[in-house]
């Protein structure tokens, strides 16, 4: 890296992603500023795009992330789901296992709204995770993200 030149940022994808969830693709925009406005509305045409484009998240699953907050490289990998243990973006700091997380979203009816997407992924024997460079989960795609960034 020269002085000026951007940092080149990686996503490593593991291979056995293939079993559950092949494909990933990351973007970093940089320059941003979110008033609260702009954030919400981002939100809304995130959850949108969910809806539809998205097939209510079958094909693809949108996550948002604080670049300031993490770090590179990135890694797009496949585990057990009493492997995966992180405190996801809920109003309480509750730490659950991906397993554990996944029936929580069955049952409670705190998790609801993300009950629907439950089925995507519940069954595999390995889910999809996101982690940064010190290995914490960034993303369980396509359910949630982790409350970190």
């Amino acid at each position: 890296k020269t002085t000026g030149e951007p940092e080149a940022i990686l996503t490593v994808k593991k291979a056995n992603t293939d079993t559950i969830r092949p494909f990933v693709v990351s973007a970093i925009l940089k320059d941003v500023t979110f008033t609260q406005e702009r954030y919400n509305s981002f939100i809304d045409l995130q959850d949108q795009l969910h809806r539809n484009l998205c097939r209510q998240r079958t094909l693809v699953a949108i996550g948002t992330h604080d670049l300031d907050t993490i770090q590179g490289p990135f890694t797009y990998d496949a585990r057990p789901g009493t492997d995966i243990n992180f405190v996801p973006l809920t109003p309480d700091d509750r730490s659950f296992s991906a397993k554990e997380l996944l029936e929580f979203y069955e049952t409670q009816a705190a998790g609801k709204h993300l009950k629907p997407y439950v089925p995507i992924i519940k069954d595999s024997p390995l889910y999809p995770v996101i982690l940064d460079a010190q290995e914490r989960v960034l993303s369980l795609p396509p359910i949630i993200n982790g409350s970190h960034s």
